[in-house]
């Protein structure tokens, strides 16, 4: 099997933060929170559900998703905390067959910007 290459960067705004995922793996503010980059391998296949998918999430908890695990959590104000690739996985594994709350549906947005 060939090797996959990180392709890419996107660089978004959120909650006051700047978030970059490139072949340099996820940082915050130009701090590394997990060096391993997203491959072809994380993409959302088209059977999958992108807004439950955990390769990249930015839910509106203050959860920053990567790699399906809560990497960082923005707080109100500047505070962030970072969990690195040790954070929880992500989604959440069910219990007894109740259900979890998931995140929102994808709002509009315009305040990242993607490079190829």
């Amino acid at each position: 099997m060939k090797p996959t290459a990180a392709v890419g960067r996107l660089v978004r705004q959120w909650r006051g933060h700047t978030v970059e995922v490139s072949p340099k793996g996820l940082s915050i503010d130009g701090r590394t929170v997990d060096p391993k980059a997203l491959t072809e391998r994380d993409a959302v296949k088209p059977a999958d559900d992108p807004r439950t998918h955990p390769s990249l999430q930015f839910l509106d908890s203050g959860s920053l998703v990567y790699r399906g695990h809560v990497q960082a959590e923005v707080h109100p104000g500047d505070a962030v905390t970072v969990h690195g690739p040790e954070g929880a996985v992500w989604p959440p594994e069910q219990d007894r067959g109740e259900h979890t709350r998931g995140p929102s549906p994808p709002q509009p947005d315009d305040d990242f910007e993607i490079e190829l």
